[in-house]
């Protein structure tokens, strides 16, 4: 009797105070044990602290899927390289022997090879775009420089990155809209990481854009952003500008990412989302996330709601909240007027912030 009135006095005094406590890695008869939180972990609030197992095992779930996914990119990755290369090998046979004349099979397979390469080319068409349009893009690029400023200011304020840069992750096309917007603010080249699955795109920010040839990787966001053996590659085989796509940009420390060109489907910017924010060490700073859906307004509200209740469960990994920017972006030093829709394109902005 003693020992349940015990253990009745503990449940109550951890549900009174569910704002102290944080995740312990250990359990008991299956329930999660909760510890008091440490002097170096902020608080976390009702919108992000842990109140019951379903949630704990959410968070848990989360980490362990974006374990598993990175396996999977990595593997996919190598899988299309050595494709690829395979590919421009024989085009290349087969080209070498178009002077001495190709039979009728050679010649018809190397038309279908070169279908297949040429049908992967950008189809990014900035020239096709409204005028209404490129405003919409324009203040978003601009939003997207205001909140990387934003984020690495409050890091100073906080105590951290007092000689850090503000590097910022993002996709672009091969007008370099984004990478614009960011060098006449200031941003210097060398905090801008792209990365794009066209080659030709990646010569162009690169040479075209002064980008540094290695903060441009020739691969998907999420590979960029995911840690692999330094023996691999992203970019593909026959890639030979100099420093080409030997690393990634796991360890680089972002103020701001924009998955800008996302499409419409949920999956691939929330992995996008957890390949960047999910790492280890875990580190709680400021930073703040945006992301585009295309392909019209049907279903966006449900798609946003799902992409931002996937966020926070990704903050709430790191003991941290999210917060709608474009809830109160005077905040931000983003003007009021700015819109989350333009024809068929959404775009949106969060913040991940630790919770005081």
């Amino acid at each position: 009797m003693i020992g349940s009135l015990v253990l009745a006095f503990v449940a109550l005094r951890l549900t009174d105070d569910n704002h102290h406590v944080t995740v312990a890695a250990l359990s008991f008869a299956g329930r999660p044990r909760r510890s008091p939180k440490s002097n170096d972990l902020a608080s976390s609030s009702s919108s992000a602290s842990v109140t019951s197992p379903q949630l704990l095992s959410q968070e848990q779930q989360l980490i362990h899927d974006e374990e598993a996914a990175r396996l999977k990119r990595v593997g996919q990755a190598k899988r299309r390289r050595e494709k690829n290369a395979r590919m421009e090998d024989r085009i290349s046979y087969l080209e070498s022997l178009a002077s001495t004349g190709l039979t009728d099979v050679q010649q018809k397979e190397l038309e279908g090879l070169l279908r297949t390469r040429d049908s992967f080319e950008e189809q990014y068409d900035p020239t096709a775009f409204s005028s209404e349009h490129v405003a919409f893009k324009k203040i978003h690029n601009d939003a997207f420089v205001a909140l990387a400023r934003y984020c690495h200011n409050d890091r100073v304020q906080r105590g951290g990155d007092k000689d850090g840069a503000c590097n910022v992750f993002y996709l672009d096309g091969p007008d370099g809209a984004t990478t614009l917007a960011l060098q006449t603010a200031g941003v210097d080249p060398s905090c801008c990481y792209v990365a794009n699955r066209h080659l030709a795109t990646c010569d162009i920010l690169r040479e075209q854009h002064n980008l540094p040839a290695a903060n441009v990787l020739h691969c998907t966001a999420a590979e960029a952003l995911t840690p692999v053996d330094p023996t691999m590659i992203c970019g593909e085989s026959g890639d030979n500008n100099a420093g080409e796509d030997t690393n990634n940009f796991a360890d680089v420390d972002f103020s701001a990412y924009y998955f800008d060109g996302c499409g419409g489907f949920v999956p691939h910017i929330v992995g996008m989302m957890t390949a960047a924010l999910i790492r280890t060490p875990s580190t709680r700073k400021t930073t703040a996330v945006g992301f585009s859906l295309m392909g019209g307004n049907r279903d966006v509200i449900d798609k946003e709601t799902e992409i931002c209740q996937a966020l926070t469960l990704i903050a709430r990994t790191k003991c941290m909240c999210t917060r709608h920017v474009l809830d109160d972006p005077g905040r931000y030093g983003i003007p009021t007027d700015i819109s989350k829709i333009e024809c068929g394109t959404f775009t949106s902005w969060l913040m991940l912030e630790e919770d005081t």
